[in-house]
């Protein structure tokens, strides 16, 4: 239980950590001692780009941005695990029906294992990024937001939905058959990727040590970052219903 603590006059409120996020309008499909009892078993994070770092907007001249405060908390998330595990890294990916500069830019900065684009049926991007990280579904945690996500989201451990207010009939579809385990409160391009990594490094009573730590830069936090940042970045593309290698 997390508590927060006023003043003597205002008095004491006791908050459970699914309240602070429900306060946000994010919603538990899965309960929550569920949610925790997956989440020792997570060892790689998977998300899609469009919809989840951003709100999806294309066109020329629309470049799919994302967000430091996304940025920072999926780094956040990553450095938590990189903790919990004693030094091994999680395997991270985007994986995307698209090809989005922005993407891999973004991967490249932060040092993702693997970029996927162009994958219309992402069960074959799943199948590649399995193969090749030697783990199995279960041990996924996958961002989405959109019907092309389906596929992965019904397979792997951990389900993050990310939620968009236009949508609510495929909300309810993923939230009555299962396909999700937890739906933001914001949406894509409105920090929701912040708003997931916060509540997965709190569920997992790691927040405070994370945060203590690459506030200081401290000795973890560096070890982990040099780690990180010697991590090669691999590129794919769909290719005749396949995974064909970008050579950069």
């Amino acid at each position: 239980m997390r508590t927060r603590r006023l003043s003597p006059e205002r008095g004491t409120v006791s908050l459970r950590i699914e309240d602070w996020f429900q306060r946000l309008g994010g919603e538990f499909v899965s309960p929550l001692d569920d949610i925790r009892r997956r989440l020792p078993g997570i060892r790689a994070f998977v998300f899609d780009w469009d919809g989840v770092f951003n709100a999806g907007a294309k066109g020329e001249g629309a470049h799919s941005p994302f967000s430091e405060a996304d940025s920072m908390g999926q780094n956040l998330l990553r450095f938590g695990w990189w903790l919990r595990d004693d030094g091994s890294m999680p395997v991270t990916a985007v994986l995307t029906g698209q090809h989005n500069p922005s993407a891999v830019q973004f991967a490249r900065r932060e040092r993702f294992h693997a970029v996927y684009q162009g994958f219309l049926d992402k069960r074959v991007a799943l199948n590649h990024f399995l193969a090749t990280s030697g783990l199995a579904p279960r041990s996924v945690a996958f961002f989405f937001d959109d019907a092309l996500d389906l596929p992965v989201a019904e397979r792997v451990g951990l389900r993050v939905l990310v939620r968009r207010a236009a949508s609510p009939l495929f909300q309810r579809h993923v939230v009555d058959t299962g396909a999700a385990d937890y739906v933001t409160g914001r949406e894509g391009g409105d920090h929701a990727v912040r708003e997931a990594a916060e509540l997965l490094l709190g569920l997992s009573e790691l927040y405070g040590r994370v945060i203590t730590e690459r506030a200081a830069f401290g000795d973890a936090y560096g070890a982990y970052f040099a780690e990180r940042q010697a991590q090669p970045v691999r590129l794919y593309r769909s290719s005749e219903g396949g995974v064909e290698p970008v050579e950069e």
